[in-house]
């Protein structure tokens, strides 16, 4: 169900989502995460994933409470059949469903914006409460179709300074900040970054032929192409802040931005975010049971929520 607008001097709930990893065991990941106070589990739409609109009720059935937000192909379907269908699944999850739509593109912006303005009065034609409402992709379009559709823009993981540069105009207009993030936390901070560099070790020299084939793929894509290096620096700083690593982005791209430590580290991050306006984080990576245990009730208590 929408979430109702920012109001002036109104703190929001901070909310926290996960996408589970793809070899991972749905239904139990979803329970796990339901338990763990998880809000929603977000089901892309990648080529190598099931459909994510007929996956959600599938999972709605094996949990009770925590929601799906799924990740339609706009550019493969009409307004009229995403509308149907998420009413649908609405229907039979008890409203436990979400919508991210994706603007990779600036060029893009005019067929996205009519193509939610037909949702838009599709579903005020119905009378049906539409769901609630995420975009993602090129900050500018996205940020557009956030401030005249949406509920909420998600942006790519980026030092506090930069996610308040960024999202200064949508939180004005009474939308939410999310914010992606792969997520590494250990129970020191030496366990933590040796961690994350491993990652890059696991990704090895292969890595850099994948990524470059993916890079050139996505090389139209403004959210994209910031993310991207030719070659790994030794000498560069990976480090903005003492919790946000670049380090695997010119191996894995920019979606793994991480936010890396102890616990304590990672709700003292997540408050930092906060302060700017940041109440929504998608996080993925192989630490949800910690974050769950450890690191929300650390960001539970000192919020109030």
């Amino acid at each position: 169900m929408r979430t109702p607008e920012l109001l002036p001097g109104v703190p929001m709930r901070m909310r926290f989502h996960w996408i589970p990893p793809a070899e991972a065991d749905h239904v139990e990941f979803c329970r796990t995460a339901e338990e763990g106070g998880i809000d929603q589990v977000l089901l892309p739409a990648a080529f190598h994933r099931p459909d994510p609109v007929a996956l959600a009720p599938h999972l709605a059935a094996a949990t009770k409470e925590i929601g799906f937000m799924v990740c339609p192909r706009t550019d493969m379907q009409s307004p009229n059949h995403l509308v149907r269908q998420v009413n649908t699944v609405s229907a039979v999850t008890g409203g436990r469903v979400s919508v991210l739509g994706a603007c990779p593109y600036d060029c893009d912006f005019r067929a996205h914006d009519e193509f939610w303005t037909v949702c838009d009065a599709l579903w005020g034609q119905l009378g049906h409460d539409r769901p609630e409402l995420y975009f993602s992709g090129s900050p500018g379009s996205a940020s557009d179709l956030a401030i005249r559709h949406g509920d909420a823009l998600v942006l790519l993981g980026a030092a506090p300074a930069s996610v308040d540069a960024c999202a200064r105009r949508v939180r004005a207009a009474g939308r939410e900040i999310g914010l992606l993030f792969s997520l590494v936390c250990r129970q020191t901070r030496a366990e933590a970054v040796d961690a994350a560099l491993a990652l890059t070790e696991i990704a090895g020299e292969n890595a850099y032929a994948v990524r470059e084939r993916f890079r050139l793929l996505t090389a139209e894509s403004v959210a994209f192409a910031g993310g991207w290096c030719p070659l790994p620096d030794e000498n560069a700083d990976h480090w903005p802040r003492p919790y946000l690593w670049t380090g695997a982005t010119p191996f894995l791209g920019p979606l793994s931005v991480a936010l890396v430590g102890t616990p304590r580290e990672l709700a003292a991050a997540i408050r930092d975010y906060r302060d700017v306006g940041v109440t929504q984080f998608v996080f993925h990576g192989d630490g949800m049971t910690v974050f769950c245990q450890e690191v929300l009730p650390r960001v539970v208590d000192h919020s109030g929520q």
